[in-house]
């Protein structure tokens, strides 16, 4: 997150080919006609970082892992009541906090549970949740198997999807790649990549202790 000098970034600082035609017509789409910065919000508190920070119900599908040590929500164990959990209020279920999108195509996996392994996926299902939510399937998704417990149910989550959310945003392909193009390049700082990162990892530490590894 701290890593803040994407195309957008440059572009707004006066260097007009920065971004490419792609990416500028997706950040159209992203401030205008697909009203994404409504809740992935740049202004005030927002400090750029493509988050209003408050919490909304999504439609976001309900996985849960096969075996674990945590007693997921619901009569039948297999929900995540979200923001509840922690305010104990049932008006706040389903609510989790609206990620920030800075570099997001180096992330694994998309929303708060990792229901999505593909950016073209998350974004398809985001846009329009209450069509889509029928139809999911996470093994085409590409979630791990161990994350493919019983799934929770998607009717009472779509019962209080957020406003801003309940009118599917219609894209042309050509629209919707665009706006795939500004939120996977047009958002990336390449010094976030981990070959860049894992260059920053100490040989040794003074304490002895091992060094992690990481692939």
């Amino acid at each position: 997150l701290v890593f803040a000098d994407a195309p957008i970034d440059k572009f707004a600082r006066g260097q007009k080919n920065a971004m490419t035609e792609d990416e500028k017509r997706g950040a159209l789409i992203f401030f205008g006609s697909g009203n994404c910065v409504s809740c992935h919000a740049v202004s005030g508190q927002s400090n750029e970082m493509f988050s209003d920070f408050r919490h909304h119900v999504a439609g976001i599908p309900q996985i849960a892992p096969s075996v674990g040590n945590v007693t997921f929500d619901g009569p039948g164990a297999n929900e995540d009541f979200g923001l509840e959990q922690v305010t104990g209020d049932p008006n706040d279920r389903y609510a989790f906090r609206t990620s920030p999108l800075r570099n997001l195509a180096l992330q694994p996996a998309f929303f708060h549970n990792g229901c999505f392994t593909r950016l073209e996926d998350a974004v398809r299902y985001h846009l329009n949740a209450i069509g889509s939510a029928p139809t999911y399937n996470p093994v085409v998704a590409g979630v791990a198997a161990d994350l493919r417990g019983p799934q929770g149910p998607i009717t009472p989550v779509l019962a209080r999807l957020d406003p801003a959310l309940a009118t599917p945003v219609t894209l042309s392909t050509d629209e919707f790649n665009q706006l795939i193009a500004f939120l996977r390049t047009g958002l990336l700082d390449a010094k976030a990549n981990p070959h860049d990162l894992r260059q920053l990892i100490p040989a040794r530490v003074p304490g002895g202790s091992p060094v992690h590894v990481f692939q």
